[in-house]
């Protein structure tokens, strides 16, 4: 006879192998929940003596602990689960980057050759190494991964991409495989526990992160992270550093490390030997100049400061040709060119500050050499350089260089800066017609008005250009950009919408310019009375609007360009407009889109079917 009785789930494995075949996890985890709930005291200390004792002094601890106050610290176990999970997801990254059809090789065109994108990949890393970096302190101390090295694993990593994707891609050719600010912190924090549980020195840990950088084609390890590391050591270890890199500065990697003013390493030499040792400092700022022009500053104050006036004005002289990005051969003196407009978009990404407190020492230097052109050019250009869109300010600048001591001086750099307002007053001009007629136009006829005060020269002035301009319909295509800006500054455009709303939206249309310039512009206009001209320039539109209207036969198949002129010039001069419509009826009868864009206009068809 067959016995009813079952048999009950013994071994770990076989009450496990039970529960997933026939629970779900949440269903298992409530069985769990109810199971220790329900365990009394002594239930309890049978539990925690059965599953050993590491496992159960960690649940000793979770039972007991108030999660209100603390939650409880994870296991050794628990948090080596973390550490092992998190390293599957950074390797399941790093096997999509080796991927030559993976989601980090972009191909933006199908006839363009695709390319790898590392800073993609170094973005998502970065979330898997902050999940690191809370787990690296235990699994380090707690020996929970012995051989492991992250400066290997990196290393590594960098290898397995270089060698995976196509030669064609070069995926370092460009941009290398940089380490993210929290992925180079783990890297860092590891290899100097590490370093330390060898009883290495702080320079020969930092040789070691140096050697990786310079020695593994694509790595580029976290700028600040780096930087921050050095700054954090003691004095002692700082110096240990310093003594270091001395030591070895001819030699690679520190040779290599060395030979850039932008690598963090040159940063972390030049910043301790400012701490340190001043003498080198100031030498390595000075050998550096050619490629970062900023590192003349503490140079040349150091020279002013011992009366080395001379070599302040050779320094001083090589710094701005640095800041310029000047070839040996080029030639370039602040007497001669405006340094605002060679400078150009330069001067938006840098802080003046640094400029003009070169510029005030050049001028203090050549002040006491008695170089007095000198001194007048550098006070003009820092003057310029600060506030030369204020034409209020800038015409007082020229106003004050001594006269007529240094008139030719003068009167060639207020030519460069009249072409400067000049030009940043139209802003780019992309179409080829102003290209070729880059000629002198009204804001140069304002600028020599303003120099003198004189309102009648500027309408006279302006009346010529206006007359130059009309003489033919290439000259009026040419001018209708500075036209355009001509009228938008007149009373800031008020009068252009009562005469024409049309008008006004085609003259405002594409302007990004520059408001500062733009409002001392303007300003100076109504100084000069420049709004009684509205009547002739409103004449000027009502001779010569027609002629700018575009033909459609040319324009095709969208014809708003079209149609917006066409309605400024019915509420300019109705009669052109009216003769006008009535050409386009019998030339242009068959385009459908040309007729449905003047009815969108509310214009009048005329003679058509």
């Amino acid at each position: 006879m067959i016995s009813k009785t079952k048999s009950k789930p013994g071994s770990e494995p076989e009450i496990l192998k039970r529960l997933s075949a026939g629970l779900s996890k949440k269903e298992i985890q409530r069985v769990l929940a109810g199971a220790l709930s329900s365990l009394d005291r002594a239930g309890v200390d049978r539990l925690l003596q059965g599953v050993g004792s590491d496992t159960g002094a960690v649940l000793r601890r979770i039972l007991e602990a108030d999660n209100a106050k603390q939650p409880p610290v994870p296991g050794k176990a628990k948090v080596k689960e973390e550490w092992d999970r998190a390293w599957e997801d950074w390797n399941a990254r790093i096997a999509e980057a080796c991927d030559s059809e993976g989601e980090y090789v972009i191909q933006e065109h199908h006839w363009e050759e695709p390319y790898f994108d590392p800073l993609s990949v170094t973005h998502d890393l970065e979330p898997i190494a902050a999940r690191m970096r809370k787990l690296l302190p235990r699994v380090f101390e707690e020996n929970l991964d012995p051989d492991f090295s992250f400066a290997e694993a990196v290393q590594e990593n960098v290898r397995e991409i270089g060698s995976s994707l196509p030669d064609y891609m070069d995926p370092f050719g460009n941009e290398g495989f940089g380490l993210g600010p929290e992925a180079t912190d783990c890297l860092i924090d590891w290899e100097w526990r590490l370093a330390r549980r060898k009883k290495m020195t702080g320079f020969q840990f930092v040789d070691r992160l140096c050697e990786l950088e310079i020695s593994t084609k694509g790595l580029g390890l976290d700028e600040k992270a780096v930087a921050r590391f050095v700054r954090g050591l003691n004095e002692e270890g700082k110096q240990d550093v310093l003594k270091g890199i001395q030591a070895k500065r001819e030699q690679n990697p520190w040779k290599q490390a060395l030979s850039s003013a932008h690598s963090v390493w040159f940063q972390i030499y030049k910043d301790l030997c400012r701490g340190q040792d001043r003498p080198a400092y100031l030498e390595n700022c000075r050998a550096r100049i050619s490629q970062d022009w900023a590192l003349a500053l503490p140079v040349i104050k150091d020279l002013e400061r011992r009366s080395k006036h001379a070599e302040v004005l050779d320094l001083c002289a090589a710094a701005l040709r640095s800041f310029l990005y000047l070839r040996a051969e080029d030639k370039w003196d602040l007497r001669q060119e405006l340094l605002v407009t060679r400078a150009g978009y330069r001067l938006d990404r840098i802080s003046d500050v640094r400029l003009l407190n070169l510029l005030e020492i050049w001028g203090r230097a050549a002040m006491a050499l008695k170089e007095k052109e000198i001194v007048a050019a550098v006070r003009l250009q820092a003057e310029l350089l600060e506030g030369w869109r204020n034409w209020e300010k800038a015409i007082a600048a020229f106003h004050r260089v001594p006269q007529p001591t240094f008139s030719a001086l003068r009167e060639r750099l207020f030519i460069q800066w009249k072409e400067l307002v000049a030009e940043k007053s139209i802003g780019h001009v992309f179409y080829e017609g102003y290209q070729k007629s880059n000629k002198p136009h009204w804001v140069h006829a304002l600028a020599d008005a303003a120099w003198l005060g004189d309102q009648v020269l500027f309408c006279a002035s302006l009346r010529q250009w206006l007359k130059a301009t009309e003489e033919n319909d290439e000259a009026l295509r040419q001018s209708e950009r500075v036209l355009a800006r001509l009228c938008l500054d007149l009373d800031s455009a008020s009068w252009l919408t009562p005469v024409s709303r049309a008008l006004q939206n085609i003259l405002a249309y594409g302007w990004s310019d520059d408001q500062a310039l733009r409002a001392s512009r303007r300003k100076c206009l109504e100084r000069l009375g420049a709004s009684s001209l509205i009547p002739e320039i409103l004449e000027f539109w009502k001779r010569n609007a027609l002629r700018l209207v575009p033909d459609p036969g040319y324009n095709g198949p969208d014809y708003k360009n079209c149609a917006d002129w066409a309605k400024a010039l019915w509420e300019i001069n109705q009669p052109a407009s009216k003769e006008l419509l009535h050409q386009w009826s019998t030339i242009h009868h068959r385009r459908r889109n040309l007729w449905s864009a003047l009815r969108a206009k509310d214009l009048p068809i005329l003679g058509t079917k």
